[in-house]
């Protein structure tokens, strides 16, 4: 595309706001469904793992690595990483409030700050350490407010699922250019694989299925394929930092559509952590 070469800062916040854009209705598509969020995550990976792979072998005429070279070194890491955060994401959702999972989530940008700082060797800045240090305050504001197990397991669980998301940014970056849809498609299918024997699974009615089918098998690679593009023209916090948008847009859909209420501490925390971060966006564009 002329766009990727006359001006690959555009175009990279360009498909990136695309892909996140996309990404805002999945945590609703997930409460729609319903059920285990294991099994969820078992179809989802199974789903958009085979569309992944099937257009990489089947379909695209884009140059491609083997099945072998799609799973080695680095590669391998972009696999497991993604593979890990689309469980992670799933059972988050089930053990905690949708505004806890991707509030917490937001915190992703900055770990990749922290992650890039110590594998690609990219300076933090004084500015950053502190909005690091604001956001993780806004973490332990909405921690506070999961008084059940269940939703401390859930917060924690958004957590890692955070950590995850940065550390695929941050690998998609050190690998440049490169064609990595297969070996997403690959982590989504074994992802699912290593957590099949621990989902309950369960007979599904047709509208359950078609969100699945939404959910799984277009929504997801759409997104994801569009995502794994950006870090190729921005830096990795500044693509995790575009996936803000769906932290603000995707609560407010779950609560207008079902009327999940994030509570009082989840919406300070989270405005806290959402602020810090825009506050820390605004500086950099001024540099």
């Amino acid at each position: 595309m002329k766009l990727a070469t006359s001006h690959p800062h555009a175009f990279g916040m360009l498909v990136t706001a695309l892909g996140v854009l996309v990404f805002v209705p999945d945590a609703l598509l997930l409460r729609l469904i319903g059920g285990d969020m294991l099994a969820v995550s078992v179809w989802r990976g199974l789903l958009a793992g085979s569309v992944f792979l099937i257009w990489s072998y089947g379909i695209s005429n884009a140059p491609r690595p083997t099945l072998r070279e799609s799973l080695s070194g680095l590669c391998l890491l972009v696999a497991v990483l993604e593979g890990a955060s689309m469980t992670l994401f799933c059972a988050s959702i089930g053990h905690t409030s949708v505004s806890n999972a991707l509030f917490i989530f937001a915190t992703a940008p900055l770990i990749a700050v922290g992650l890039s700082w110590v594998f690609l060797r990219e300076l933090v800045p004084m500015q950053t350490l502190l909005a690091i240090s604001v956001s993780m305050m806004g973490v332990i504001v909405i921690v506070s407010g999961s008084f059940s197990q269940a939703s401390l397991i859930g917060d924690g669980l958004a957590f890692l699922n955070a950590c995850t998301v940065a550390g695929f940014y941050v690998a998609l970056r050190k690998i440049g250019p490169k064609n990595m849809l297969p070996s997403i498609g690959a982590g989504y299918v074994i992802g699912a694989l290593c957590v099949m024997p621990f989902a309950d699974f369960q007979t599904y009615t047709t509208a359950q299925v078609g969100y699945l089918l939404l959910n799984g098998a277009i929504m997801l690679p759409v997104a994801i394929g569009l995502l794994s593009i950006g870090p190729r023209y921005l830096p990795a916090a500044e693509v995790s930092m575009l996936t803000v948008l769906e932290v603000i847009l995707a609560p407010l859909l779950v609560w207008f559509v079902l009327g999940e209420n994030p509570g009082a501490q989840s919406l300070i925390g989270g405005a806290i952590i959402i602020g810090m971060i825009f506050a820390h966006t605004l500086w950099r564009l001024r540099q």
